[in-house]
């Protein structure tokens, strides 16, 4: 009989699912636990590690707010509009400017 080391989570079809779904879209996108508390970042696709600079262990288990990115250009009134759409159930979308891990700056469309 084979010997199972460390934790084995179920598979998850549903996020399995959505992960392909937005794959082939060309998309830059994140997918957070909503069930913790700073929402953390449970998967990222590698367009989005591209676009921001970060390797995804640096990105997994950072708040989905996406605080890292922020930095002297990002318009506080933008960070506030991001934050309560998460927190509500409401479809938003906020232009917002976020910075590379090199520092440069980048204007995202966050829905």
């Amino acid at each position: 009989m084979p010997v199972r080391r460390g934790h084995v989570a179920p598979q998850n079809t549903f996020l399995g699912i959505i992960i392909r779904k937005f794959e082939g879209q060309n998309k830059r996108f994140v997918i957070a636990n909503a069930r913790v508390q700073n929402c953390a970042i449970i998967y990222c696709n590698d367009a989005f590690c591209e676009m921001t600079g970060f390797s995804r262990p640096d990105i997994m288990q950072k708040p989905c707010t996406c605080d890292f990115l922020h930095g002297q250009l990002t318009k506080r009134h933008a960070i506030a509009q991001v934050a309560q759409a998460l927190l509500g159930s409401e479809e938003r979308k906020v232009e917002i400017t976020y910075h590379r891990k090199d520092g440069k700056c980048m204007s995202v469309t966050c829905l």
